[in-house]
């Protein structure tokens, strides 16, 4: 009976969840991911509930020639209910070059993060910001709170901070979030569920590409 019981409490959240936001517990996505214009393979992304919030993983299934020569993608995000990340992952394998780690906690009214470049180095930086958002958490986010404008966004050196750009093109809606050293733009599809098509990033190792392939869940 107990276990019956904590089964229901887990069915009863995950439901609370899945009506208070845009996407469905489990839900995966799969784009034809690009850089610098050629086809480096699949990016799975997904959307998990977790105890306090939601977990979210991006993968990058090479194929071709960034498979053979060692090109990869991996992140995950934990998030509260307020959306905004508590821990950010993010695994970044470049041909020639090596990997590069990112390492991001929100820790009580602050945030600090750990950056492992591809020599062994590491830098650091804290923020006494705790309303932040990685790059997962961010696609997410705008789904939920279409209006925003201004956001903090973790980034390798420091903070990033600066206003969203909105964009209409092709029926779409989306924003476009622009520095000197890092882009983000994510493009949703404008009806309820808000799903994400096209997503580009940008940094000195060159832009990605993201195109919506198919909605599996």
């Amino acid at each position: 009976m107990r276990e019956a019981a904590c089964w229901l409490v887990v069915g009863l959240g995950l439901q609370a969840l899945a009506q208070g936001v845009p996407w469905a517990p489990g839900e995966r996505l799969v784009y034809n991911l690009l850089w610098q214009g050629f086809g480096v393979g699949r990016l799975h992304l997904t959307a998990e509930a977790a105890e306090r919030g939601w977990h979210f993983r991006l993968r990058l299934e090479p194929s071709g020639l960034a498979q053979a020569l060692g090109y990869g993608l991996e992140a995950e995000s934990l998030v509260g209910p307020d959306l905004f990340t508590d821990h950010f992952y993010q695994l970044h394998s470049e041909p020639f070059r090596g990997n590069t780690k990112l390492i991001f906690r929100r820790e009580g009214d602050g945030c600090s993060a750990l950056v492992i470049h591809p020599d062994g180095r590491e830098t650091t930086w804290k923020s006494p910001h705790s309303d932040v958002l990685d790059q997962l958490a961010l696609i997410y986010y705008l789904r939920l709170h279409p209006e925003t404008r201004q956001i903090k966004a973790v980034d390798y050196p420091r903070l990033a901070q600066g206003r969203l750009e909105p964009l209409q093109s092709g029926g779409l809606l989306g924003y476009r979030f622009a520095r000197e050293d890092v882009l983000i733009e994510a493009w949703y599809r404008p009806d309820t569920r808000r799903t994400p098509v096209r997503l580009v990033f940008g940094r000195d190792f060159g832009r990605i590409e993201a195109i919506l392939l198919e909605n599996s869940r």
